[in-house]
């Protein structure tokens, strides 16, 4: 549904007055802070036409226009122009220059803190998985009683320790045999193959290395999960100093969104395919926990790793502000990966 120019022109004025002071918009408040050359009678019959339209509502203890979801929408895809504007993240550019260096992991959980800074609400970023390891050593080592220390190593350098507790004390010089056996079998296997292969001897196995082999499945369980996707947030307290917010059960409810770390990453894993930023607005947000947020989420990408970052928020939010800082963020993250790719620092 398209609007004329001067219908377009009220809406982009009540809901950029409405992000700015979170109070209902009257036809008097426009009238006195925008050149519209509109009496007020004109613009609140204008606004009456867009609320029929389903583009702005009124609570029923004020005579003011707040945005609905669909006119957020329309906000932003037909009203707002969102073009790359460094001066909006000029104060905090010293900032970036401390997410050069470190691991993978403290670089993530900078770059989380510096997005918060600079949207002033709750971000989140998804760490990539690591590429699938595969197979390359395993050793058991025993202890005292029918204790063995498992030492499971994959060719990327992933080394997992894991003492567990046998039914029968076994020689190591049968564990050493065992050892090789299955650096033999599992050779160049990937992490996938290996829990496969596993598996299978479990089947067949009935000797007395049925539970070390049953270790060694759950070590390489263990290993995999290990690499699974990581999730940071950064500024989760952000978000509770709007007043939208103030309700008890919607912060509890909040809470338990941001505890389920899965529905982030599904949520934002709808983001990395696509191109550029992509922005959920309230109830477009499809975990009912959430929907009194909007999620401005956009990619980051090495080479042909893809991560996914978003800034959440109340649904009253500056999105040009913060749709700027995404796409800013998420190509600085992308170059700084690319910089660490080509000096050859390991992920």
């Amino acid at each position: 549904m398209d609007l004329n120019d001067r219908a377009k022109k009220v809406l982009q004025a009540v809901i950029d007055s409405y992000i700015q002071s979170g109070s209902p918009i009257g036809s008097a408040v426009l009238a006195k802070t925008y050149e519209f050359s509109l009496s007020s009678a004109t613009l609140r019959n204008i606004m009456a036409e867009l609320e029929e339209m389903g583009f702005l509502t009124h609570p029923h203890t004020s005579a003011g226009r707040v945005p609905t979801d669909k006119g957020y929408r329309y906000y932003i895809d037909a009203l707002i122009s969102v073009e790359p504007d460094l001066s909006v993240v000029e104060d905090q550019m010293e900032q970036a220059a401390g997410l050069q260096g470190g691991e993978i992991h403290q670089l993530m959980e900078d770059a989380s803190q510096f997005l918060s800074k600079l949207s002033h609400h709750t971000s989140v970023i998804v760490a990539p998985a690591e590429p699938e390891g595969t197979y390359k050593h395993v050793e058991f080592v025993r202890l005292r009683g029918n204790q063995v220390l498992i030492i499971f190593v994959t060719n990327t350098g992933t080394v997992l320790n894991k003492l567990v507790e046998m039914d029968e004390a076994i020689p190591q010089h049968e564990l050493n045999a065992f050892s090789g056996y299955l650096d033999q079998e599992m050779e160049h296997a990937s992490l996938s193959e290996v829990r496969q292969r596993l598996f299978e001897r479990l089947r067949e196995e009935k000797a007395s290395f049925y539970g070390l082999l049953e270790q060694t499945y759950r070590a390489s369980r263990e290993v995999q999960e290990r690499d699974a996707d990581k999730v940071y947030i950064g500024g989760a307290s952000q978000i509770f100093e709007s007043p939208e917010f103030a309700d008890i059960e919607k912060m509890r409810s909040l809470f338990r969104a941001f505890e389920d770390k899965y529905k982030l990453v599904k949520l934002l894993d709808k983001t990395s395919a696509a191109d550029g930023i992509k922005v959920f607005v309230g109830a477009e947000n499809p975990f009912f926990e959430m929907q009194g947020c909007s999620l401005v989420a956009g990619s980051y990408q090495s080479g042909k790793v893809v991560g996914t970052l978003g800034v959440i928020g109340p649904v009253r939010m500056d999105y040009k502000q913060v749709i700027q800082v995404v796409d800013y963020t998420s190509k600085l993250l992308s170059r700084i990966l690319d910089e660490r790719l080509r000096k050859g620092i390991e992920r």
